[in-house]
């Protein structure tokens, strides 16, 4: 089996136990926002493969949706909401307000996709490929190691849109034992909308700024966020403790996501060349690992289970 149906059929499972757990625990909201996600991934992935003629998938999934070459992979869509949810598990672990829990859920999942898209234009011939461009480890205000730098931006402005307007909606009802489906269909269709005036205009000011724009703005955006996570690690380390129940569905799926990339940056002896990178790659990986392990002393993460 390739690198591409391994990592496909990997992203089923994972996202399979994640969707168990979620209704093993009745956890409508996360749910709904995976349902939200879901649909804002498989919408803004298929309309930027026919608009855009910026990329386009390889045929060699197993399961794919839409017409060659505008095809998608069908587990891309679901991982779009899965994940969404299970950075966001770990953003609530902070006390954050609404604005800056949506910008470190977005934080979590383009930090993963640092190394998860390096490894993925490369293995088997690519998981996608970019058109017209050369894939290489040059980092410029062009692309990182030939990932464009809207790509990484896109991220986050569909993850924390999503995110937003959920806990937004959460806030003004009684959501425990109920799910509206229309509402995180809406919630969905709103996230598209605005990811997709977002990019239209990211990739306006590209044009005019010979790509400047998108690396500039997710560098600041990305260095923000980092520096008020930093200090909320900081400030948290007396109620986070590595006691008490795990999440075994977040911790599989984090582990899973980390454990593949890093093994495709070793076979493609990127981890071994690039240090700093491989560094970088490394404290992500076990980071994050950490995060998913531990839990609040206090057990005050009731925001997503509607208590």
């Amino acid at each position: 089996m390739n690198w591409i149906n391994t990592f496909e059929i990997l992203c089923y499972i994972i996202v399979a136990i994640l969707f168990v757990d979620i209704l093993k625990n009745k956890n409508y909201k996360e749910l709904s926002i995976l349902i939200s996600g879901c649909l804002a991934g498989f919408a803004l992935e298929l309309l930027a493969v026919r608009f855009t003629s910026i990329y386009h998938y390889s045929n060699d999934f197993y399961l794919s949706i839409g017409i060659v070459p505008y095809q998608f992979p069908l587990f891309g869509g679901l991982m779009w909401g899965a994940i969404t949810v299970c950075a966001l598990r770990i953003a609530l672990k902070f006390d954050f307000d609404k604005l800056m829990t949506a910008l470190l859920t977005g934080f979590l999942i383009v930090s993963m996709d640092l190394l998860l898209d390096v490894i993925a234009i490369r293995l088997d011939g690519g998981f996608w490929i970019w058109e017209g461009r050369v894939v290489d480890l040059t980092i410029n205000h062009h692309t990182f190691m030939s990932v464009l730098w809207v790509n990484f931006l896109g991220y986050m402005f569909e993850v924390p849109a999503i995110v937003y307007m959920s806990l937004t909606y959460f806030e003004n009802i009684q959501y425990k034992n109920h799910f509206n489906l229309l509402k995180a269909l809406i919630i969905g269709f709103f996230g598209v909308v605005f990811v997709s005036l977002a990019s239209a205009i990211s990739l306006f000011f590209n044009k005019i700024t010979d790509e400047w724009f998108s690396f500039v703005a997710f560098v600041i955006l990305y260095i923000f966020i980092f520096i008020r996570f930093a200090k909320a690690i900081i400030s948290s380390k007396n109620i986070l403790t590595f006691k008490g129940n795990k999440d075994y569905p977040l911790i599989i799926f984090w582990v899973v996501i980390y454990t593949y990339c890093i093994c495709g940056l070793i076979k493609l002896e990127i981890l071994q060349t690039k240090l700093i990178y491989g560094i970088f790659s490394i404290l992500l990986a076990v980071g994050t690992i950490i995060l998913s392990l531990v839990c609040r002393k206090d057990k005050n993460i009731n925001k997503m289970k509607g208590q």
